[in-house]
């Protein structure tokens, strides 16, 4: 089985909190092939990085038009080109530089048979409180993917259905519709750049799956073992108390909970 690291660049500056997770990915993980992908135009930059001098990562670049704000890195992760580039791979993990990872379990993961897997999403999503449910599964800062499987399906003209949505009613209307899709639409996927309206891990998450019936996802329970995200806290007491194999955005959702983890690795990373 074959699996790589895939970890997008943004910029040629580095935040220090950034440059912990991009190390304890190359400590944790650095026994399997690692890539940046990145813009075309940091290409000189990434082609003196520290860890592509010393040939412990490669690199791959996309035009700099999926990378300059959030709604372009969703079109490139529903992009053909870029599952393509990557065919040669039975699955990817996708380590955006605000994820963490704590234990080297990527090979156990592929073997679980599913075809994304990433961290449970709670009804409001990033707007989340600590009374919301789990919802469904799938967030895409730290996440597994089928690449051959996901490349089918970017590759196929499919009519879609989609009629749940992470609902906020202090929203007005029309941004709810914009964003999540808020009464069900049927609209027409094709590839970039005719891609539905919504987030890439939403659309992975729920709207693949309910349109691909054999695209295989894990029920949250299952995922929270992969990953957390938000309510670090609760997802930690619902695992009994045991760390996943890796976490995203863990300095947005209770950095406090995740200092003494994180700092367990002997990092010093003090805040306040």
């Amino acid at each position: 089985m074959k699996v790589c690291i895939v970890i997008p660049i943004y910029s040629d500056v580095i935040s220090s909190f950034e440059q912990v997770a991009m190390d304890q990915c190359f400590r944790i993980l650095g026994s399997h092939p690692i890539y940046f992908v990145l813009p075309k135009g940091l290409e000189n930059f990434i082609s003196k990085h520290p860890y592509v001098i010393r040939g412990q990562a490669k690199y791959r670049t996309f035009d700099d038009q999926f990378f300059t704000d959030i709604m372009a890195y969703n079109r490139l992760m529903k992009y053909t080109g870029f599952y393509q580039s990557f065919v040669s791979y039975d699955f990817m993990l996708i380590h955006q530089l605000d994820a963490f990872v704590f234990k080297d379990e990527l090979l156990y993961w592929c073997k679980q048979g599913y075809d994304t897997i990433g961290a449970p999403l709670f009804e409001g999503h990033t707007d989340a409180s600590a009374q919301s449910g789990m919802v469904s599964q799938g967030n895409g800062g730290f996440c597994l993917r089928n690449v051959l499987k996901c490349y089918d399906i970017v590759t196929k003209f499919k009519k879609l259905q989609y009629t749940r949505t992470f609902e906020d009613a202090n929203r007005p209307f029309y941004i709810n519709f914009y964003r999540y899709i808020k009464h069900q639409l049927v609209f027409t996927y094709s590839g970039y750049p005719y891609q539905p309206i919504i987030n890439e891990d939403l659309f992975w998450a729920e709207v693949i799956p309910d349109n691909f019936p054999d695209f295989k996802v894990p029920r949250p329970t299952e995922a929270l073992k992969f990953s957390f995200e938000v309510n670090p806290e609760i997802l930690y007491q619902l695992n009994n108390e045991q760390l996943p194999f890796g976490c995203h955005a863990w300095w947005k959702y209770n950095l406090n909970f995740w200092l003494p983890h994180i700092n367990n690795f002997g990092y010093d990373i003090k805040v306040g």
